[in-house]
C-alpha cells in the first residue's frame, strides 16, 4: 500500500483507493481529529456525493484507512522478521526482537497514523471475517514467533500462554509513551531487554 497519494492521481475506477490515500496523507499531516470527508473529496478532485458512494461518513472513511494501516504494519513486521529465518533459538529470538522493533519504528515514524489506529478512532469488528483476518495478521506473526521460542526451548512453557499479551502490551505501551514524550527514544532497546528477561527468553 502506498501511504502517500499525490494530488491529481485520481482516474476513473480507483476512486476508493484515492480517497484512502488522500485521507491517510491528511491524517499524517494534521491528525485524525481534523479529517473531514468533504476535504478528502476536494483533495482528490471529486464531489462529496462521489465520495459518499464509498464512505457515507467520516467514521467509515477512518475505518477504511485503519484497515490499510493494519495491513501496512503487518507487512513491515513480516519483512523485519523474515531477515532472521534460522530454525533455532538464535533465529527465534532475533525474530521476536525484530517484531518489537518493527512495531516501534512504525509508531515513531508515523505518530499520527499510530494514534488513529490505537487511539479509539478505529473499532475492530471481529464479527466481520475479512476485518478479523486483516486486523490479526500482525497478532498471528507474534503468535508464530512465540511458538518458535517455545519449540526451540527458549522460553519456559509456563510463560507461553501469557506471551502475546505481555509482549504486545509492553511494546505498545513503550511506543506510545515515547511518542508522547514521556520516555526517551533510546530507551526502547532497554524495554526489549527487560521484556526478554521477564519472559525468561534464553539465548
Amino acid at each position: 500500500m502506498s501511504l502517500l497519494k499525490p494530488r491529481g492521481t485520481y482516474h476513473h475506477g480507483n476512486l476508493e483507493e484515492a480517497l484512502i490515500g488522500a485521507a491517510t496523507q491528511m491524517v499524517r499531516a494534521n491528525g485524525a481529529e481534523h479529517l473531514s470527508l468533504r476535504a478528502v473529496a476536494a483533495e482528490v478532485g471529486v464531489s462529496p456525493s462521489a465520495a459518499y458512494h464509498y464512505y457515507p461518513d467520516k467514521d467509515s472513511l477512518i475505518a477504511g484507512v485503519g484497515k490499510e494501516l493494519f495491513e501496512h504494519l503487518a507487512d513491515m513486521q513480516e519483512a523485519a522478521s523474515s531477515k532472521f529465518p534460522g530454525k533455532n533459538v538464535k533465529g527465534a529470538r532475533a525474530r521476536f526482537r525484530a517484531l518489537g522493533m518493527g512495531y516501534f519504528e512504525w509508531a515513531v515514524s508515523e505518530p499520527n497514523l499510530f494514534r488513529l489506529m490505537f487511539g479509539g478512532y478505529c473499532s475492530i469488528d471481529f464479527a466481520d471475517a475479512q476485518m478479523k483476518r486483516q486486523e490479526t495478521r500482525a497478532w498471528n506473526l507474534l503468535c508464530s514467533c512465540l511458538d518458535d521460542l517455545e519449540k526451540y526451548g527458549a522460553i519456559d512453557p509456563r510463560i507461553r500462554p501469557y506471551g502475546e499479551l505481555l509482549a504486545w502490551s509492553t511494546v505498545h505501551g513503550a511506543s506510545a509513551l515515547i511518542i508522547e514524550g514521556h520516555l526517551p527514544k533510546d530507551s526502547f532497546n532497554a524495554v526489549l531487554d527487560g521484556l526478554e528477561l521477564t519472559m525468561g527468553i534464553r539465548q
